[in-house]
Parts: C-alpha cells; sequence; structure tokens
C-alpha cells in the first residue's frame, strides 16, 4: 500500500533533520516569540547544551548579554526588517569566533552559525607577527643604538642607521667591511670578546672604539650569537650604545656618590657636636651672669668666642652636607676683612705682598660666615697661584646691576657690595677659565684640593642673590670678584628695629617644659630657664613627656622640645600638643640641618625654632616671642 501524504511528509521531515545535523556547521531556527523551535547537532555542540534543554526557551533567557552583544543587534533587524543580516565576532558566552548568517523565514529567523576560531587565531597570529617584525624593523632604523649584524667571519651584513650615526660610516661603507678593521685601532679587546662570544654564545661589556672621523668612542656591547635550526651558530647580532659622554663622567659620579656619603657622615657629626657645644656655651654665658672677676670674664668671653667660632664651622659643615643655608643679617665688608686679616693674612707666606682698597661701601645682606668663608677660599686661591710669591689684592667697591646686563634670572638687579680678589700669579688658559667653577674640577694635585672650594663659593654667591665671576689670562694673574646684594633702606631700618627691641622677658614664675635626651642639655636650659624666672620640669623624650602633661595640666605654659629623640621625636611631641593641649606655647630645636628642621616642625605647626647650639639671648627671644603670641 502507498504511503499517506502525513506519512511522506513525515519521512522528509526526518530525512531533512537528518541531513542537517550532518552540517559541520551550526543551524538554528528562533520564532517570532525569540524562543528556539530547532537547532542542528553543529549546533548544540556550539551552545553544548542538546535540543531538549535548548528548545522553547528564549534566546534571551539563554543568553541574557544578547541584548548587548555583537550578535544581538543583527538578530534583532533580521526579525524586524526581514532582511539578511551577518555578524562575525567573538561569542564570549560560547568562548569561539562565530561567523553568523541571520535570515528571515516565515516562522521568525534561522541562524547559522560557522566556528571560525581557527581562522581568526591563525589571522591574528600572522597579524601579530607582520606587525612585530614591521615595528622592529621600523626600531631598527629609529633607535639611537647600532644594531649590527655580523657573519661567523666578523664582515657587516646588517648596518642600521643608529650605527651610521654613531660610527659615521654609512651603510653601503660598512655592509662587506671586517668589523675589526672598520671599528677598531687595537683589536686585542676585541679577540678576547669574540672568543667568549664564540665560546658561550653571547657577551656584553664595554669597548674602545673608532669613529669615521677618528674620534675615540666607549661603547657598551651586548653580543649574541643567532643559531641555525642545528643549533649552531650562522651568524652574530650586536647591539652596541655609545656611553662616551657616560663614561667621562662616571668618575665625576663616583666622587660625588662620596661625596654624598661624607655629607651624610658629615651631617650626624655636626648633629653630635652640636648637642656637645650647646650645653657648654649656655654653661658659658651662665658663668658670666655670676659677677666673674675681669680675668674670669675675659677668659670666660674668649671661651665664648671659640665655641661660636666652632658653631659656625659646623654650619659650614651642614651646609656642604645638606646644602647652602644660613641666616640674612646685616653685614659690614670691612669687618669681614679685619676677620680676614686674623685668619687669613697674618700666617700668608712673606713673600705675598697684601694691598686692600678699602673704599666706602654699604652693608650687605647676607651670612657673613658664609660670606668669609667665600673671601678666604679665594685669598688661598690667589695664595697657591702664586708659590714664588707676588701681590696679592684685596679691594672694596659698590656696583649696580642692571637688568639689562645680566642673563642670570637669580642674581638680583640694583646695588651690590664688590669685593675683589686679585693676583699676579701665571693666569689661567681660557679652557682653564671655562671649567673652574665645575664641580670637582681642580688645576691642582691629587691630595691637594677636592674642586670643591669655587664650587661651593658659587652656590653661595648665587643662593645670596649674587654672583662670583672671574677674569684671568695667561702671564696676568687672575681676578675673583664676589657680588653681595647691598642692603636697602626698609632692611636697614627692619634691622634697626630689630636692634632696638626690648630685653627678652623675664619668666615670671611660668613653667616650662624640657624636653631633650640629652642630659647635659635639659640640666644648663632648665637652669638657665630658672635664673631668668622661669621654672622648669623635664622629660628625656616625648613619652615621658606625655606623661609630665598629665601630672601638671594646665600649669606649663610652654614646652622647648628637641626634634630629633627616640621613642618619640619633637614632631610627634608637637601634634600630640596640638590636640589636646592646644594653649601651650611649642618651641622647637634641632641639632640637624636647620632649614629641614624648621620645615617639619612648621609641617606639625610650630612656628618657633631654634637651631642647636644657640645662646641664652636666642633661647629667650624664642620663649618671649612664642609666649607673647
Amino acid at each position: 500500500m502507498p504511503d499517506t501524504p502525513s506519512t511522506g511528509a513525515a519521512d522528509a521531515g526526518l530525512h531533512l533533520e537528518a541531513t542537517l545535523d550532518q552540517l559541520a556547521d551550526g543551524l538554528v531556527l528562533i520564532d517570532r516569540e525569540w524562543r528556539y523551535t530547532y537547532l542542528n547537532r553543529a549546533a548544540e555542540q556550539y551552545m553544548r547544551l542538546t535540543s531538549e534543554q535548548i528548545v522553547g526557551r528564549t534566546l534571551w533567557e539563554l543568553f541574557p548579554d544578547a541584548a548587548t552583544n555583537d550578535f544581538g543587534e543583527p538578530m534583532r533587524r533580521a526579525m524586524k526588517e526581514r532582511t539578511v543580516t551577518y555578524v562575525r565576532a567573538y561569542h564570549s558566552a560560547l568562548e569561539l569566533w562565530l561567523e553568523t548568517r541571520i535570515y528571515p523565514t516565515a516562522d521568525g529567523i534561522a541562524v547559522h552559525l560557522r566556528d571560525v576560531s581557527d581562522i581568526e587565531r591563525q589571522q591574528r597570529e600572522l597579524d601579530d607577527a607582520v606587525d612585530r617584525a614591521l615595528r622592529m624593523t621600523a626600531l631598527l632604523d629609529i633607535s639611537n643604538e647600532a644594531f649590527i649584524t655580523e657573519d661567523l667571519d666578523y664582515h657587516v651584513t646588517y648596518w642600521n642607521r643608529g650605527a651610521e650615526q654613531i660610527y659615521g660610516w654609512t651603510r653601503e661603507e660598512a655592509v662587506g667591511r671586517d668589523i675589526r678593521t672598520l671599528i677598531y685601532d687595537e683589536a686585542t679587546h676585541f679577540e678576547k670578546a669574540a672568543a667568549e662570544l664564540a665560546s658561550t654564545g653571547r657577551w656584553s661589556g664595554e669597548l674602545h672604539q673608532r669613529a669615521k672621523d677618528g674620534r675615540r668612542i666607549v661603547v657598551a656591547c651586548r653580543w649574541q650569537a643567532v643559531l641555525d635550526e642545528q643549533g649552531r651558530p650562522s651568524s652574530y647580532f650586536a647591539v652596541n650604545s655609545d656611553i662616551t659622554s657616560v663614561h667621562e663622567q662616571r668618575e665625576v659620579e663616583s666622587r660625588a656618590r662620596r661625596l654624598e656619603s661624607l655629607g651624610t657622615l658629615a651631617g650626624g657629626i655636626a648633629h653630635d657636636l652640636n648637642n656637645v657645644l650647646t650645653p657648654v656655651l649656655m654653661s658659658v654665658q651662665l658663668l658670666k651672669t655670676m659677677t666673674p672677676s675681669p680675668e674670669q670674664a675675659e677668659l670666660l668671653e674668649g671661651m665664648q668666642s671659640a665655641i661660636i667660632r666652632g658653631a659656625d664651622m659646623i654650619s659650614q659643615v651642614l651646609s656642604f652636607a645638606r646644602g647652602v643655608e644660613g641666616a640674612r643679617d646685616l653685614v659690614q665688608a670691612r669687618a669681614l676683612i679685619d676677620e680676614l686679616r686674623k685668619l687669613t693674612l697674618a700666617v700668608l707666606p712673606k713673600s705675598i705682598e697684601v694691598v686692600i682698597v678699602d673704599d666706602e661701601v654699604p652693608p650687605m645682606i647676607g651670612d657673613a660666615t658664609q660670606i668669609l668663608q667665600v673671601i678666604v677660599n679665594l685669598v688661598t686661591n690667589a695664595r697657591d697661584a702664586m708659590p714664588d710669591g707676588g701681590t696679592l689684592t684685596i679691594s672694596l667697591r659698590e656696583q649696580t646691576v642692571h637688568a639689562t646686563s645680566t642673563s642670570r634670572p637669580s642674581l638680583s638687579t640694583g646695588r651690590h657690595v664688590a669685593i675683589a680678589v686679585a693676583d699676579s700669579g701665571g693666569g689661567m688658559s681660557d679652557e682653564i677659565v671655562g671649567r673652574i667653577f665645575d664641580p670637582f674640577f681642580t688645576t691642582k694635585g691629587v691630595g691637594e684640593g677636592t674642586g670643591l672650594g669655587l664650587s661651593s663659593s658659587l652656590a653661595i654667591a648665587r643662593s645670596h642673590g649674587g654672583d662670583l665671576t672671574v677674569a684671568s689670562e695667561l702671564g696676568s694673574g687672575s681676578v675673583f670678584t664676589l657680588l653681595i646684594p647691598a642692603a636697602d633702606s626698609s632692611s636697614l631700618d627692619d634691622k634697626s628695629a630689630g636692634t632696638a627691641e626690648d630685653a627678652p622677658l623675664e619668666g615670671r614664675g611660668r613653667l616650662v617644659l624640657v624636653i631633650d635626651d640629652e642630659e647635659n642639655i635639659r640640666s644648663i636650659v632648665s637652669q638657665t630657664l630658672e635664673r631668668h624666672g622661669y621654672r622648669t620640669v623635664q622629660a628625656q623624650n616625648g613619652r615621658d613627656a606625655i606623661s609630665v602633661m598629665a601630672a601638671h595640666g594646665d600649669d606649663v605654659a610652654l614646652v622647648l622640645t628637641d626634634m630629633m629623640m627616640p621613642v618619640m621625636d619633637g614632631a610627634a611631641v608637637a601634634s600630640y600638643l596640638r590636640e589636646h593641649h592646644p594653649a601651650v606655647a611649642v618651641v622647637a630645636s634641632s641639632g640637624l640641618n636647620a632649614a629641614a628642621a624648621v620645615e617639619r616642625a612648621r609641617g606639625v605647626g610650630v612656628r618657633h625654632f631654634i637651631p642647636k647650639p644657640f645662646t641664652t639671648e636666642t633661647l629667650m627671644r624664642a620663649l618671649r616671642d612664642a609666649l607673647n603670641e
């Protein structure tokens, strides 16, 4: 009996379904309600679900991100506009690159899926390889380094633009040449490096080489053997960097590192010396108040001058170690020359005649110790420039600097005091004059100078808003001129007003907490304060100070604290006081670099700071100012 129509249709449907299941590509049918109605076996594999798990569920239920990913919009467009759409993108949920065509059907849409992950991966790998090759080729030519390839006989086979710039040979001139004769005067060091390269497959180090114009250059080399498929060397690849300027600076940098270490050590020593000098200086000043005999008073005055001079020297050490800084006060040039006579001029060789041209000049604004240090440096250099004797001339004059006469922004304009130191020595060449202020440059022999005197002097001059210049000719001696800004009328008025200040107020029984980890400093400061009408309590660190504050409450009017202490330092103490005892005045002190310590003190709200070692007057003024606020 022949098949009925319904039986034939069913068989045809099964046959079609079986055929679709043989396809390598996926096929999915979705109705107008976005429900899956059919998917073949390949689609099941792509989606990692069976037909039973998918059919009847909606696209948005199975793939919630379809509304926003690359596939959702083309499917909506095909469904709405009844047009064929196409998309090729990565499906994150399926972890596949899919090439998808969406066809409108009578009941909805049919989605044809093809896995192109392998094709996409291969294409991307190819694109990446091409891109890397192009970038590598471009980098080889834009790099400032020399990239050179050589055969096993060291003949150049590749020469990039960096090599052209470093050595001066063009690519056409270099390719085919033996590298040993091309860029080496003497190949001994090259041969040693080449032997290691052949033995180990790589070598790195520094070599002296030659450019086309005959210049000697220092090159940092990184060489590598290129291996063939059998693992045997087939060529050599060299990356060479011109480090001539770096090589020339290396010794200077090494000396700078040693100097930095020395500066750190000097700073620590200076801190300890300041802590030693503080009680000594205050003890001397305390003894001077106890009605000594004239002989004792003279002795104490000499001791005080020596201690202050030592403190000034320590200040110079700290300036050298931590940077140029210092007070800015009225400085009389004639007073500096008088001091110079005592310190330096009196011990010059008798073969050197000293001439001083002392014109009337206005006072300067600056640090007397630092300015004197510069003059002493200049006089010492002048002496060394006249080993067989000669004439040393020191002259003072007023000089006006106009805005159009200087190209250095830090040099202030207006009135300056010019202090010139001239010698009748052999003079200097233009080359030496051009480098005379460079750090570590010196014309003296090993052990006779560090090359820091003039560079430090220049730094001091410029920190004052001034300058230090030199004029010299071979056979005609040298003249160094130090410019320091003169004090203007407002500065003179301010300083005059300062000298007319009332004497520091007495303590009037107010209680001061003295915090310092040095017992000698605590003791002498307390004695000095008590002699001036204060009452005192002591603490050896911040933690003890908190206990003292708890015991004495609001009776403490002022806290004098060292900034650098164990357990709890001065900054932490100041922070605690600002929070718990805001009415208590605070004065900070330190034997370390003053500028850094002041900055740290200000950071925790402390406005009054005195560097160690301090005099009794300095201490009393600081306490008065803090209490008045």
